[in-house]
């Protein structure tokens, strides 16, 4: 009998071992190939948001222009990064030749925050937007790498980390303020939103999908302030800018596919403002891709999702061709326009008649293009 449970328990003990065993292999399993490379670039792009933002933090703080040495620097090492990524994967990443509509991304970010945190032109105001610019870029990185971390586990992001990074984040805007001299105050919430729909468009654009992520957020209760960091709509041209009752027909908004699959013109009469849509629910298509409008009436661009831009132009042999009519945000530098994030508005009046092709610079090779055709 004694034999018989001596027997027993090492039967137990053993099965115990392997058990355990077992349970740590799981645990230590590798990850795949596809989910390496999707951590990569993730902190890739973490880490080129976190670098541009302190290039211009430095400058900020030096109230001087930003360093281009800097910046490139920041660029190389991102380029650099996906390049690897992509070569260690041998093929098994979920997408891949997307590192410049990721870098459009970051670098709409970027253009953001500076928009929403100047320096004032002194010491004291230098110093927190430097504060400030860091901040932001340090919680990007923090995001970024929460997913990161994520996709090379194989699970879901740890309901602790972005909530983490988001106090993080907080403190610093908080401490930068209590020191004085800020050009702007109460901008967390803004920048907080900026950072969290930067974090899900990248995470959907290295995944591969065109939905919107959801990301874990903390409630941010701020004093009187910013609530909003997208560019100001710019007008040109003469002409009115008030909505006349006249109906407009729009296409419904594409859930499926990348393009449209039919072609709405919407038609106005008179000075009138027509809305087009950039990026709705996450889809990289211009909604309606045409209007038809009379001289004198305005175009109102409104970003539905980040990382998108509006350039005139055409697309030659997958070429962008920047014909410098028009562009987001402001219609300087139409070649090398940024990209806007979710929120963002741009206007244009168009005062001669024609047809007026455009584009998404970062997207246009796969189809976000849209035309205004202007009657007289």
């Amino acid at each position: 009998m004694a034999y018989a449970l001596s027997s027993f328990v090492m039967w137990l003990a053993i099965v115990e071992f392997t058990v355990a065993g077992f349970a740590a292999s799981v645990a230590l399993a590798k990850p795949t190939p596809a989910a390496k490379c999707l951590s990569a670039k993730l902190k890739a792009a973490g880490k080129k948001a976190a670098a541009k933002l302190a290039c211009e933090a430095k400058a900020a703080q030096k109230l001087k222009p930003v360093d281009s040495g800097c910046l490139d620097k920041a660029k190389t090492l991102f380029e650099t990064a996906f390049s690897k990524a992509e070569t260690q994967a041998k093929g098994a990443c979920g997408t891949t030749g997307n590192a410049g509509a990721v870098e459009a991304t970051v670098d709409a970010l970027v253009q953001s925050a500076i928009g929403a945190l100047p320096n004032g032109g002194t010491k004291d105001g230098g110093k927190c937007a430097a504060s400030k610019l860091k901040a932001t870029g340090k919680a990007a990185l923090a995001e970024l790498l929460c997913r990161s971390n994520a996709a090379t586990k194989g699970t879901g992001v740890d309901p602790d980390c972005i909530p983490k990074a988001e106090a993080a984040f907080m403190k610093a805007f908080t401490k930068a303020e209590q020191k004085g001299g800020c050009a702007t105050t109460g901008d967390v919430g803004a920048l907080d939103t900026s950072v969290g729909d930067f974090v899900d468009q990248v995470a959907a654009q290295l995944s591969g999908t065109t939905g919107t992520t959801v990301t874990t957020t903390t409630t941010v209760t701020t004093g009187p302030g910013p609530t909003t960091i997208s560019p100001a709509p710019t007008t040109t041209g003469p002409g009115p800018t008030t909505t006349s009752p006249a109906p407009t027909t729009t296409s419904p908004v594409p859930t499926t596919s990348l393009v449209p699959t039919t072609t709405t013109s919407t038609t106005l009469r008179g000075p009138s403002t027509v809305t087009v849509t950039v990026g709705p629910n996450g889809t990289f298509v211009f909604d309606p891709a045409m209007v038809t409008i009379k001289v004198g009436d305005t175009v109102h661009w409104t970003w539905a999702s980040a990382g998108h831009s509006v350039v005139s132009g055409q697309v030659i042999n997958n070429t962008n061709m920047a014909d410098g009519k028009f562009c987001s945000p402001n219609d300087t530098n139409c070649a090398t326009a940024p990209a806007s994030l979710a929120g963002a508005t741009y206007d244009h009046t168009f005062t001669v008649a024609g047809t007026y092709p455009y584009y998404c610079a970062p997207h246009s090779v796969i189809g976000m293009v849209g035309t205004v055709v202007v009657q007289p």
